[in-house]
């Protein structure tokens, strides 16, 4: 006799067990409650869904004459690819999306989803249109002044009233201004079209998630739409298939196990597949069934003697990925069912213009290698060779497992990016592989300011102080608990209320003092005033800039030297490569920055300050202009800088005379020649702090 387990909670839900009918042992009975609730389950009729990812479906995007195409990656595709990580963008002040659904179908609202990074590249007024031969165009709706207040956020937009059938939509969009960047550019992250459904829309439930080896699971179909029939599909399950609206099924296997349901009604039929939705687990055994990702290699230069020095050194390849792969989800996670279950992993080689790289989906990735860097660190060691070999794969193998927060997006400079990032290297500091960089440890100001490294040391240091708790475990959970994450909500959900971010930094930052690394604000100038640190300041410049890696044009008066602003001025490989929308860069001689003052000032100094790193981007000559319209401009002052800067070192200047001031600019040139002036076949001019200084 077979012998099952039935959980509490499926105990309180379940109907009477009586013999068998389908193969699983056990079948219901149902009550006259269930029963009815069965015939009384919601129709729906008018129940939405979105047609955006239907077969068949088109979209196209129409651009004015002369418009450069949409960089790879964020092609028109992308607008409905179900992925808000991912943008459409057009550069230019308009743009039209035209989009062609399966059948003519009545619009009930869509959805926009903003980019994730520069708010003024949002749409903010459109017209939509319907029409059934792309020829004569029907309004149906049209937004003024729509504004995005976050990063990736979804805005629903419904339409008035009984609409008629289209099978063509299209949206001319025009976007919010000139972005920091100096360009006009549309971009959106995804377009959802909603429309009322006529077959079923697929949903179910389980009474469990996590049950145990031939625990019973109850499920049940939720879905909408007022579906008649089900075939289910369960993998390794007792029954493998069922007819029931709600089966009784068990599970012999330990692992991830995947669910498929196809629901019919008189209109049609829909399927859903939820791949890992029940774990199978061993709770005397919690990890016991750990799924590792497949490994597979591509070999694109199988003759480079990279090539040959790799597989010297590492001829455990895909065991140690699979080693460093369970130990990563040990060290973020209590046992097998909280795992987010992390696919595959496509070891790529060849010769690139990075030493690393990862790629793909944190799923299913791709992790290149270059050839030549490998090749070149030959002389060190094959030791040094597999030590930088598995700290990377430390660090990226943790981006497969880790949870990623349900707000925000990774763009580099907020929590969203700290988090994923600072933990990676949090884990493969852990382990043993990135030691070097606790020589370099220095002042946090923000956790925003170094991710890798400073926020690192940092996470590094609350696990130490707090050995009474597993922090690191907490702070990944606090990812997929919290629904507005943070770091703030975050230490807040782990150490009370009473601890939130500003509490935990200040005591680190009091152990930091305690090592004689000290706040890293500008150079104070005696008995002065920094005015740039008055309320009513603003600035702009006129250089594309790396805005998206963090060296925004605001960092220059932040009141932080680790936080620079970086401008270009010739174009390097990897803008091209990973921020195509960057591109052409602003054309200019000098990369101009200009203060605006909420009043006139007497200005009698000013100071430039180096940040922590990229010394050869530092200005080789620069001019100061003063002005009162904003117009007119007046040289005040002018250097050259020939030899390399010290790191986090302050320069003053004082000017021949005072000048009453309400607008100031500075004009940065880099004419040093080298290697990491901006990169390969690139220029740039980076500094990490402005300060006008006036007699207090």
């Amino acid at each position: 006799m077979n012998k099952f387990t039935l959980s509490a909670l499926a105990l309180s839900v379940s109907a009477i067990l009586v013999g068998c009918n389908d193969g699983s042992g056990l079948t219901e009975a149902q009550t006259d409650a269930e029963q009815s609730s069965q015939v009384t389950q919601v129709a729906a009729s008018n129940a939405l869904r979105n047609m955006s990812q239907d077969d068949g479906v088109e979209i196209e995007a129409v651009l004015a004459e002369g418009v450069k195409a949409s960089p790879g990656g964020e092609e028109i595709t992308k607008l409905i690819d179900g992925n808000y990580q991912t943008k459409f963008l057009a550069f230019d002040k308009k743009a039209t999306v035209i989009f062609k659904a399966a059948k003519a179908i009545a619009l009930q609202k869509y959805h926009f989803v903003s980019g994730g990074d520069e708010p003024k590249r949002d749409p903010k007024n459109w017209v939509v249109y319907g029409s059934n031969d792309k020829q004569e165009w029907i309004e149906i709706d049209s937004r003024a002044n729509q504004v995005f207040e976050e990063r990736n956020q979804l805005k629903a937009f419904e339409l008035e009233g009984e609409q008629e059938a289209y099978q063509y939509f299209k949206f001319d969009l025009e976007h919010g201004g000139i972005d920091t960047s100096g360009q006009m550019i549309v971009q959106v992250s995804e377009l959802e079209l909603f429309v009322i459904a006529e077959a079923p829309i697929v949903s179910f439930s389980a009474s469990t998630l996590t049950p145990k080896v031939e625990e019973i699971v109850i499920f049940e179909d939720t879905s909408l739409v007022n579906p008649t029939s089900w075939q289910w599909t369960f993998e390794s399950g007792t029954p493998a298939t069922s007819t029931e609206r709600k089966p009784l099924v068990r599970f012999s296997e330990l692992g991830a196990k995947t669910v498929t349901l196809v629901a019919k009604n008189d209109k049609g039929e829909s399927e859903l597949i939820e791949t890992d939705f029940i774990r199978v687990w061993d709770p005397t055994n919690p990890w016991a069934g750990f799924p590792q990702p497949t490994v597979t290699f591509t070999k694109n230069k199988p003759e480079h003697p990279g090539q040959a020095v790799l597989e010297r050194v590492m001829p455990d390849l895909e065991a140690e990925i699979h080693r460093i792969s369970e130990l990563i989800a040990k060290r973020l996670f209590n046992n097998v069912t909280e795992i987010n279950v992390f696919e595959s992993v496509e070891f790529i080689t060849d010769e690139y213009d990075f030493p690393a790289a990862k790629g793909g989906t944190d799923k299913n990735m791709q992790l290149m290698f270059d050839l030549n860097h490998i090749a070149g660190l030959e002389e060190q060691g094959d030791q040094a060779i597999r030590n930088e070999i598995v700290g990377v794969l430390w660090h990226e193998l943790t981006h497969g497992y880790q949870n990623v927060p349900n707000t925000g997006a990774y763009i580099q400079g907020t929590d969203f990016h700290s988090y994923l990032e600072g933990m990676a290297n949090f884990i493969r500091l852990e382990a043993g592989y990135l030691d070097r960089i606790r020589a370099g440890r220095s002042w946090l100001a923000d956790v925003n300011d170094d991710a890798y490294n400073q926020t690192s040391l940092f996470l590094e240091w609350v696990v130490n102080t707090n050995r009474n708790i597993d922090f690191m475990k907490a702070f990944n959970a606090s990812a997929k608990i919290l629904p507005e994450w943070s770091f703030d909500s975050a230490f807040k959900h782990i150490f009370g209320e009473n601890r939130g971010l500003d509490v935990v930094l200040g005591e680190y930052q009091a152990y930091l003092k305690s090592l004689g690394i000290v706040s890293p604000e500008p150079t104070q100038v005696e008995d002065h005033t920094n005015i740039l640190q008055k309320e009513g300041v603003s600035m702009v410049t006129n250089a594309t800039h790396l805005g998206p890696y963090g060296d925004n044009p605001e960092n220059t008066y932040d009141n932080s030297v680790y936080t620079p602003f970086t401008g270009v001025l010739e174009a390097p490989w990897f803008l091209e490569q990973y921020t195509p929308d960057l591109i052409p860069i602003n054309d200019i001689d000098a990369v101009e920055v200009d203060f605006s003052l909420a009043n006139e000032e007497t200005v009698n100094q000013y100071s430039i300050a180096m940040s922590d790193k990229n010394d050869i981007r530092w200005p080789t000559s620069w001019q100061v202009y003063g002005s009162n319209d904003g117009e007119t401009w007046t040289l005040i002052d002018e250097q050259t800088f020939t030899d390399l800067p010290e790191l986090l070192t302050t320069y003053t200047y004082e000017l021949a005379k005072p000048e009453e001031i309400q607008y100031i600019r500075f004009s940065f040139k880099n004419e040093r020649q080298g290697e990491g002036i901006g990169g390969r076949n690139g220029r740039m001019v980076q500094v990490g702090e402005i300060a006008l200084w006036s007699t207090n």
